[in-house]
């Protein structure tokens, strides 16, 4: 019992959660594991208060069949009472490890305290969590499952790691043409199959757990009727697919559309679709839903204001499981009148309050009748529950505003502090014009939003490379996007390949899907080089150091001629990437960006400081005006300070050029010794001018 709730303790504490209502061992305060860091060394620490003589003071880890093993010393519990409680903390590092070891195992032991050899196996080993390898920037398809099959890619786990959505083949297998599927770099793509009964149908996964133990989605199945009809569904490695069932009895279809972060809430939208004999109750045709294993599938209801014959759905959860995103819609009896112009706004429910709306965005528009019709929908809420996205629309008849050819679609943010909030566009060349935008997921980590631009093309000139999609049923192409607070709305293409030098050469990225809760990894649909449609990954992560613009993985004067070339004619503040020398973020490039470059340069190691491609009088003063300093500026052993060791080097290599072909290229200049008595001499003279 100790080693279970401990190893559930650990567990816990290695997904990043807070901390849960268990039952901790009586001598153990607190748990954390700290998965490997970029060094490669993470811990484990345990807490706790005991008698002096008797706390635990062993623990030790060793790599057996390529699993890490922790051992836990229990405490002496036979000792006597006169001691005082005080503390103990037991921290054990481990790492590096091999690629292949990536899970925590964790076993107590009793120690005899006369004869510490002497260990008995109080129980496990049992399950602690998994060691993630550092993060790597790339961009890959995800494949498919057949020759010829598509991909789309719905969601991503907390961590990047697992990815869900659907793959449909043009061949039938098994009767089987559009299936959900479950992605990790371990195992590729895997199919998640059917419900029972849904022998011919399809699937797809629409949401994963934090740790990618769960999926959920919808897949065909069979009612009571024999009508065969979709089903939600949970998936799990161990467990397989289970149907979560439906609110209303036949002619019913539910869908799952995400799940909390230890998967137990699942929510989603339930539709009933009753024979027109059927007498139907006012309202009894959508509804949002909330499932667990306790309750079963629950209905939310609707949202007050909009009357009993409304409808809603749910399409998000936190990560605790406590909030529900979703979105309520108007009757139809209510937008067919003037009075009502919002016909749809999302709603936040929890058990508490139960289902609460979070109203629109006020907008300004012409007083023509009628007025148009305005509906707000959520797409995302943060995993925190801070911050909702989504999309505000306003539709208005063609006999009232015909010359509007598209409907107004602007990408929206909520936070209870200040409310509605536009993600303004992005700057663009001449050519394509922005005609609107959507907002479908959000990062709770680094509060980075996810969603597509919508553009048409107004000069066909200038316009093919922002116009490399396919188009929707109003002819705009969809250009996905990210946003941040400090930069604004930017073409996610722009970014992947200017901050992060991540190649996709002939792909077409369509659409952007979901963000990972830590803000690193992207996923989405697009068109590969082959012209089929594929699911494709993003890992938003540099591979280089700072200074290296052409992520070649050096910093050479190519890099110097670019961070130069943009600090003399500097790009647009929201055109500004790590690849013209941004490597600070902060949307210019200036005096800092040029100190990291020569921070970071090669040509340091033979004395060129100032990175001007001479070894010269000028790297002299360079390295007089740094003598001391620990910022990597005129550092040419690569200990990080300017010393008299770096002094020497220039010395040694006075009268070098470098190129950009050749680290080293000789030239006319003056012999190293005589520049040497320059400099002595110059030294003279400023002593004399002292004295």
């Amino acid at each position: 019992m100790i080693a279970r709730t401990l190893a559930a303790l650990m567990l816990v504490a290695t997904s990043g959660t807070s901390a849960l209502a268990i039952e901790l061992p009586w001598w153990v305060d607190s748990v954390s594991v700290s998965p490997p860091g970029l060094g490669g060394i993470g811990a484990v620490t345990l807490e706790g208060t005991w008698i002096d003589t008797g706390a635990p003071d062993a623990i030790s880890h060793s790599v057996v069949n390529g699993q890490l093993h922790f051992s836990v010393s229990a405490p002496d519990l036979n000792v006597g009472t006169g001691d005082a409680l005080t503390p103990w903390t037991l921290t054990e590092e481990f790492g590096p490890l091999f690629a292949d070891v990536n899970e925590i195992m964790g076993s107590i032991y009793s120690v005899d305290p006369a004869d510490r050899s002497i260990r008995e196996l109080v129980s496990g080993p049992d399950f602690l969590g998994w060691i993630y390898p550092p993060p790597r920037g790339e961009f890959h398809g995800l494949g498919s499952l057949g020759h010829g099959a598509s991909s789309a890619a719905y969601d991503v786990s907390a961590n990047g790691q697992v990815v869900t959505g659907r793959t449909t083949s043009n061949v039938l297998t098994n009767q089987v043409s559009s299936q959900a599927f479950a992605w990790s770099k371990s195992t590729g793509m895997i199919p998640l199959g059917l419900l029972p009964g849904g022998e011919g149908g399809t699937s797809k996964g629409l949401g994963v757990s934090a740790e990618g133990n769960y999926v959920v989605g919808v897949s065909a199945s069979r009612d009571d009727y024999n009508i065969q009809n979709e089903e939600a569904f949970r998936w799990s490695l161990g467990g397989g697919m289970q149907g979560l069932g439906n609110l209303h009895e036949g002619y019913a279809t539910s869908e799952a559309r995400a799940t909390s972060r230890n998967g137990r809430v699942v929510v989603g939208v339930d539709d009933f679709y009753p024979p027109s004999f059927a007498p139907v109750p006012p309202g009894y045709f959508q509804r949002a839903f909330r499932y667990t294993d306790e309750t079963g599938i629950q209905d939310l209801g609707t949202l007050p204001e909009y009357e009993s014959d409304s409808s809603s759905e749910a399409v998000d959860v936190t990560a605790n499981g406590r909030v529900i995103a979703g979105n309520a819609f108007r009757s139809p009896y209510q937008t067919t009148d003037a009075i009502h112009i919002d016909h749809a706004q999302p709603f936040l429910w929890t058990e508490e309050h139960g289902m609460q709306g979070i109203g629109n965005p006020a907008r300004f528009f012409p007083a023509i009748y009628p007025p148009p019709r305005q509906k707000t929908t959520a797409n995302a809420i943060s995993a925190d529950g801070e911050v909702v996205v989504g999309v505000d629309k306003l539709e208005w008849d063609l006999n009232v505003d015909p010359i509007t050819q598209y409907p107004f679609t602007q990408a929206v943010m909520w936070t209870e502090e200040d409310g509605w909030q536009d993600l303004r566009q992005f700057r663009m060349p001449p050519g394509p014009e922005f005609v609107g935008s959507e907002a479908v997921d959000v990062s709770s980590e680094t509060g980075t939003i996810v969603g597509q631009a919508y553009l048409v093309s107004t000069d066909a000139t200038n316009s093919s490379a922002w116009l490399e999609g396919d188009a929707d049923g109003f002819g705009r192409i969809k250009v996905p996007f990210i946003w941040d607070a400090h930069h604004g709305m930017r073409p996610l293409a722009r970014v992947l390949a200017g901050d992060f030098g991540l190649d996709f050469e002939g792909w077409r990225l369509n659409e952007a899907t979901a963000i990972s809760d830590d803000g690193t990894t992207i996923v989405g649909v697009g068109r590969n080089p082959d012209g089929v449609i594929e699911a494709w990954r993003a890992v938003m992560h540099r591979n280089t150091r700072p200074g290296d613009t052409d992520f070649d993985g050096d910093v050479d004067r190519n890099d110097v001629a670019t961070v130069l070339a943009s600090m003399a004619s500097p790009p647009p503040a929201d055109d500004t990437y790590w690849m013209y020398g941004d490597f600070d973020g902060d949307g210019e490039i200036g005096e800092h960006d040029h100190q990291v470059l020569l921070a970071n340069y090669d040509g340091r190691s033979v004395g060129d400081f100032n990175a001007d491609g001479v070894v010269s009088l000028a790297d002299y003063t360079f390295w007089r005006n740094n003598l001391g300093s620990e910022t990597g500026l005129a550092d040419g052993n690569g200990d990080n300070l300017a010393s008299t060791d770096d002094y020497n080097i220039w010395n040694s290599n006075l009268g070098l050029v470098l190129s950009n072909a050749e680290p080293f290229v000789a030239a006319a200049i003056p012999e190293p010794t005589s520049v040497a008595l320059c400099v002595l001499s110059m030294l003279g003279i400023l002593v004399a001018r002292r004295r």
